[in-house]
């Protein structure tokens, strides 16, 4: 319970909303200084009533009257009605005023002097403009105030006031006006500048955040591809792996990867994402050295990246992949020897930017090593087989006890090794035999 009534009178806190939250401290504050004003009017007259006899009924009516008002605005401010909260207060402080002006009989009471705090409250918790229609109530008022003085409508006439005194109040008035309008436009302008300045900031922040994160998605993939990779040793089998990871974790429209023949020096595909890919890998599909950015990468040596690739007039169109708009190929090198090259598109204008690039330059340099080593492995293994079968072969023929056997063994042997369909012996005898 005093934890709720705690928060009931203090300075509410509206998330995402700086300037209200402001007004609201405001409002607070003067809720606050009424508040108390009233309690120690209150205070004063009971005493006075008690010390005097004199009955004070009306006064402490007005008081306790002033105070509910007080906790009703509060209790706007804290559902989160500002605005209607400050112009309540600012019509029950104008009409206190001027009943206190009226009950006075005389335009010239000190309580005139009052009037330019409505206008300022006024522009400082609504805006400018409520400064500008509340200058616009209390000069009328106060107008109101001298017709009714001026004419004996008071009950107690003063007709001392004149024109003099007309155009001074309401000079007054609009003086307060005035400088409120310059102290308020610095300060929105200030605050707009702050305000602005803290969006570039949480903007940024969110960039760089998100920046950071797919950058290290991106590492963490790439990390990841090189270990699966790196126990692949069979280059057919670690060229697949290597399309396949890259597509589906980076989701790019498609991706394949060409090795280079060494005899003719084109580039033949050797591995694909998708159907597109199976059907590339079964028509054979081929790019000479030199043509389109695969041809270029390989024979350059260099990475190329295309962000609109209808922008570029040697850029090759493939018929099964439709919907490219930016391409990236990576030459698969060690040094200045070219194994391949890696082909990456994606569907829309810019989707390839340069982040992109770097991370497939590192991901094509583990590729070359995990396929350099993939080819030597499987060379060793076929030296390795062939040496093998060798032996076999020879340790069968020394098995033999004649010729015939011997070249029977051989001409068996041979042909189950080389899957020939007829293998045979031809021999030769001299002519004067």
């Amino acid at each position: 319970m005093f934890r709720k009534l705690k928060e009931f009178f203090s300075a509410p806190t509206f998330i995402n909303d700086e300037d209200k939250t402001r007004r609201a401290r405001l409002l607070h504050v003067i809720l606050l200084a009424q508040a108390v004003i009233l309690i120690l009017i209150l205070a004063t007259t009971l005493l006075s009533s008690i010390t005097t006899g004199i009955n004070n009924v009306a006064t402490l009516g007005i008081v306790f009257g002033s105070l509910v008002v007080n906790v009703v605005f509060r209790f706007l401010m804290q559902r989160g009605w500002v605005d209607s909260a400050v112009i309540g207060l600012l019509l029950a402080y104008i009409a206190a005023l001027t009943a206190g002006v009226a009950s006075g009989g005389t335009i010239n009471s000190l309580t005139v002097i009052f009037y330019p705090v409505a206008i300022v409250i006024a522009t400082l918790l609504i805006s400018r403009r409520a400064g500008f229609i509340f200058f616009i109530a209390t000069s009328l008022v106060i107008g109101g105030l001298m017709w009714a003085e001026l004419n004996g409508r008071l009950a107690v006439a003063n007709p001392s006031i004149s024109i003099t005194s007309i155009v001074t109040v309401v000079t007054g008035l609009g003086l307060t006006l005035i400088l409120l309008n310059l102290a308020t436009q610095g300060t929105d302008e200030a605050l707009k500048k702050a305000l602005d300045k803290e969006q570039e900031v949480r903007e940024l922040a969110a960039s760089l955040e998100k920046r950071v994160a797919e950058r290290t998605k991106a590492l963490t993939a790439s990390a990841e591809v090189s270990r699966r990779i790196s126990t692949i040793l069979d280059p057919n089998h670690l060229v697949h792996e290597v399309v396949e990871q890259i597509k589906s974790t980076f989701n790019y429209y498609h991706a394949h990867i060409y090795l280079k023949n060494e005899t003719t020096d084109e580039l033949i595909m050797a591995g694909g994402t998708g159907e597109v890919g199976k059907t590339l890998l079964a028509r054979g599909h081929k790019i000479p050295k030199g043509k389109g950015l695969v041809g270029r990468a390989a024979e350059t040596n260099e990475l190329i990246l295309v962000s609109d690739t209808t922008a570029d007039p040697n850029w090759l169109p493939n018929e099964l992949l439709p919907e490219t708009k930016s391409e990236i190929a990576v030459p698969i090198s060690l040094g200045s020897d070219v194994l391949g090259v890696l082909d990456v598109q994606q569907n829309n204008i810019n989707g390839l930017t340069q982040e992109d690039a770097e991370l497939l330059q590192a991901i094509s340099y583990q590729v070359a090593v995990a396929l350099r080593n993939a080819q030597t492995y499987s060379y060793t293994q076929q030296i390795a087989e062939r040496e093998s079968l060798v032996n076999e072969i020879s340790r069968k023929i020394q098995n033999t006890a004649t010729i015939e056997q011997a070249l029977q063994v051989t001409v068996r042997e041979l042909g189950t090794a080389l899957s020939a369909k007829d293998s045979r012996v031809v021999l030769s005898l001299p002519e004067n035999q």
